[in-house]
């Protein structure tokens, strides 16, 4: 079953506070009894807090609290759209203020957040973008979708030292890929379409398409049999965040017609459980943490297969 990638905090009171203020919940001025410490966040403004709450059923508990705390990927919507399509653009990042992390009313309080003026997305996928930048050679890229990192391999691909095949079931999207990139090679369907072939390829991609797998086990497993020793895996994509958003951006969003594509939102943990045992060495890991945006990287090399 597919599921969403987000969730929504929707405003529910304001606070007032001064620029250079004390917070006023240490103070008792504030209504401390009426905050819901994991499902509330506050924002701070020019003049106030605004507590805003989500009433998300699509999330548990717990996917909240890694949300907010373990990985700090709270956002604020400043788009119009019904979904952000262009995180950079569409987004500001939240990061907790300095004084609510050892606060003494941290296990009662959501604490207080501001929007950093860091594009964190950008910074992040310039890490994705050179490493494309660097490849030789054959290149699947498994579920290549909309052809987001195709302009990296662009250069290299003109002058003959990349030979890129993308795979993708939507034969629409792959009809868009073919307008937008007529250099590259594409095929429609899962990977079982490319025949019980040996490796035959130097570099395998799953971008931002891992958790719309239905079955990554199988995936992985197929991949890596489909590189050659020595080449490469690169494995991108992004975890959950909460958005905070006005009323009326919730409404609309709540009343599209737009479809999830999710499978799960998994991180680094379960992507390397799956790898445990697989003929891999991991080159580069980059983990979620507050200060990231929701976009994690594993970057592997092909093992000869052992003999147990």
């Amino acid at each position: 079953m597919t599921r969403s990638n987000s969730f929504n905090f929707e405003p529910v009171l304001d606070v007032p506070r001064s620029a250079r203020g004390a917070c006023p919940l240490r103070s008792g001025g504030a209504p401390l009894a009426r905050v819901e410490p994991l499902r509330d966040v506050f924002v701070r403004l020019r003049d106030r807090m605004r507590l805003h709450r989500t009433a998300t059923t699509d999330f548990s508990p717990g996917e909240v609290a890694d949300t907010k705390y373990e990985f700090g990927q709270l956002y604020v919507d400043i788009s119009t759209k019904l979904a952000p399509d262009d995180f950079s653009a569409d987004l500001r990042k939240l990061e907790l203020d300095a004084e609510c992390r050892d606060c003494e009313l941290r296990e009662r309080c959501p604490g207080c957040f501001h929007a950093v003026s860091v594009d964190v997305f950008q910074r992040d996928d310039a890490r994705v973008r050179e490493l494309l930048r660097s490849l030789d050679g054959d290149v699947l890229d498994v579920g290549c979708g909309e052809g987001p990192y195709l302009d990296a391999l662009t250069p290299r691909a003109m002058t003959g030292k990349v030979r890129y095949l993308g795979l993708d079931p939507d034969a629409g999207r792959i009809a868009v890929l073919r307008s937008r990139y007529p250099w590259a090679d594409y095929q429609v369907g899962e990977l079982d379409a490319l025949g019980e072939a040996p490796a035959r390829f130097d570099h395998a991609l799953i971008l931002r398409s891992y958790n719309h797998l239905p079955d990554p086990d199988a995936t992985l497993r197929s991949v890596i049999t489909r590189l050659r020793v020595g080449g490469t895996l690169l494995v991108v994509d992004n975890v959950a965040f909460g958005l905070v958003r006005t009323r009326a951006q919730v409404a609309r969003a709540e009343a599209s017609s737009a479809r999830f594509e999710h499978f799960r939102n998994d991180s680094t943990r379960e992507v390397d459980a799956l790898l445990a045992r697989a003929p891999l060495a991991l080159l580069e890991r980059r983990e979620i943490a507050p200060s990231t945006s929701n976009q994690w990287l594993l970057h592997y090399q092909r093992l000869p297969e052992t003999r147990e």
